[in-house]
């Protein structure tokens, strides 16, 4: 687990609770960096308790808002989650985005 990832997860703004789970699983998983993690969705369903379907349908969600790429590997075809931790469509008032205003000085 990479401390950036998992704080800046916990401090995303407007996420539904199934998103923020999902989220912090993969932060959770995610490499030294805190941006990429690999978890295949058999453990993200371990983590977390959700369906596949519905592990699915919240990373599209993810992806959606800006919060997460997904990278697939040409070789083996796994899918890689990469975190983006400051990734433009991530930041201010918008929903399901991360750094609302006061976020980072704790209001």
């Amino acid at each position: 687990m990479n401390d950036a990832a998992w704080d800046w997860a916990w401090h995303c703004r407007g996420l539904t609770p199934t998103r923020r789970l999902v989220l912090l699983a993969l932060a959770e998983r995610a490499d030294d960096e805190g941006e990429t993690c690999l978890p295949p969705l058999r453990r993200l369903e371990r983590m977390t308790g959700l369906s596949r379907r519905g592990i699915a349908k919240t990373l599209n969600a993810l992806e959606a808002a800006g919060l997460v790429a997904r990278e697939r590997d040409e070789c083996d075809g796994s899918t890689a989650y990469r975190l983006l931790l400051d990734h433009p469509g991530s930041v201010l008032d918008s929903p399901g985005n991360c750094r609302e205003q006061g976020a980072e000085d704790g209001r």
